[in-house]
């Protein structure tokens, strides 16, 4: 080999060794707002922090997270934000609310090394799907504005029609809520009535005076009616899973159960808020929104709640499958079914709820489980993947409740007293029911 090959060789190994030095050398991009954060604040925070949002405050510039740094941080770390009750590691969700620990770190760690803002160009939406209402076919508002009056809390029911002119049953397989002051409407429990029991609806709406009625409860889904779904801030709407529908019968009607919360909306205002639905005239898999809960509770007051026990506990589980059709007239029953969504429901005392799957093996199958609960945070949980119910297995709803005095609700800037408390209606009674979205 001659001396100028060697020597351009040699040469080019050094401009190489050289050229990869500098690559090991080179400092990885600074963290910044608009690169990093930006996009995870408003892809996870931005749809309730916003400008009249039910946000206390928006979270939508640089300046407005500088002004909320420490509140926002402390949030996330304590996982009080975003609003996701349920144990992370019970079952997997989509979507799933909770940020991951790495989340949480990058901006702790954003924030510990000077917070730089960077170049607002570098912001790149998040890409992540959310679930949303794919179509809207039928859209129903509440008939009157109304203003609440509770401070800062309250309950009130609205009844919204079903055209008359409907003749055939209609499936129900998608559905969104539009809130019309969204800074005011915590959440909204969504539910259709049956016909036989629509009078009974509108004979509760007719004895309380004004638009609509104050309520705490909901349609017995025996035979009243049942739930459609529940609305939260920031929430999109949902398809129903393909091929699965809630059959709505003609004469039917809808009941919406709003929680108007004042606190940060600047006083009371005037509210119309609107139902949307996506129907279908044929599915593959008649599907319904059970309330599962101990008729016992309901019938005969077993559910009881001594005043001063810190830890009472309720707990019901049954296998549902010899009893579907009681539920619903398109299931059949002994047969499997399968479970797709899950929700809990308690009231002011509420501790602790869970609701599971007790294999007839003895093994257990977590679907939700909120270790500390709070009245004000009653999310829906979407499993990843539907769960089968078999013959034989029971499905379990759990309930731990503290009626300590440390624990008694404040009224007019008053902390009551401990009282017995049983199942009802209102909100100073309890409940424990899971919701569970379920086809066959």
């Amino acid at each position: 080999m001659s001396h100028e090959i060697v020597t351009a060789r040699l040469q080019l190994a050094a401009v190489l060794a050289v050229a990869l030095c500098a690559c090991g050398d080179k400092k990885p991009e600074p963290v910044t707002f608009h690169k990093d954060i930006e996009p995870l604040l408003k892809d996870r925070c931005g749809d309730c922090h916003v400008q009249g949002g039910i946000g206390p405050f928006p979270l939508q510039t640089y300046a407005d997270f500088m002004a909320q740094k420490d509140a926002v941080l402390g949030a996330m770390q304590m996982r009080i934000m975003p609003p996701w009750p349920a144990r992370r590691d019970c079952h997997e969700y989509a979507p799933d609310g909770t940020l991951s620990d790495e989340q949480i770190a990058l901006v702790k760690n954003w924030a510990a090394a000077g917070a730089l803002e960077g170049d607002p160009k570098q912001f790149v939406a998040s890409t992540e799907a959310k679930p949303s209402l794919s179509r809207v076919d039928f859209s129903v508002s509440m008939p009157e504005p109304f203003t609440p009056t509770g401070n800062p809390d309250e309950y009130r029911c609205f009844i919204l029609d079903w055209p008359s002119t409907e003749t055939a049953v209609k499936y129900i397989t998608g559905f969104a809520f539009k809130p019309g002051v969204p800074s005011m409407v915590h959440h909204a429990d969504l539910f259709y009535i049956n016909p036989d029991y629509v009078s009974k609806f509108e004979q509760k709406d007719a004895n309380d005076p004004g638009q609509g009625y104050q309520c705490y409860s909901f349609p017995n889904p025996v035979d009243e009616g049942a739930w459609i779904g529940t609305f939260v801030p920031g929430s999109r709407g949902m398809d129903f899973p393909a091929g699965t529908g809630l059959a709505l019968k003609p004469g039917s009607k809808f009941l919406i159960q709003m929680h108007y919360n004042t606190q940060f909306s600047g006083g009371a205002k005037p509210d119309v808020s609107t139902l949307q639905l996506s129907l279908d005239t044929h599915i593959r898999h008649i599907s319904s929104v059970q309330a599962f809960a101990d008729l016992n509770w309901i019938s005969n007051g077993t559910m009881e709640i001594p005043a001063g026990n810190p830890d009472v506990m309720h707990r019901y589980q049954l296998d549902p499958t010899p009893y579907l059709s009681l539920a619903n007239d398109g299931f059949t029953d002994g047969q499997p079914v399968k479970l797709y969504a899950a929700t809990l429901h308690m009231h002011q005392l509420g501790k602790s709820a869970k609701v599971e799957i007790v294999r007839a093996d003895g093994g257990v199958d977590c679907l939700a489980d909120v270790p500390k609960w709070d009245f004000h945070w009653q999310l829906p949980y979407t499993l990843a993947a539907p769960v089968v119910v078999n013959p034989g297995d029971q499905v379990a709803v759990e309930c731990h409740w503290d009626n300590s005095a440390a624990n008694q609700p404040v009224t007019n800037g008053v902390q009551q007293q401990p009282r017995d408390v049983n199942w009802g209606p209102n909100t100073t009674d309890e409940m424990c029911v899971a919701g569970i979205y379920l086809s066959q």
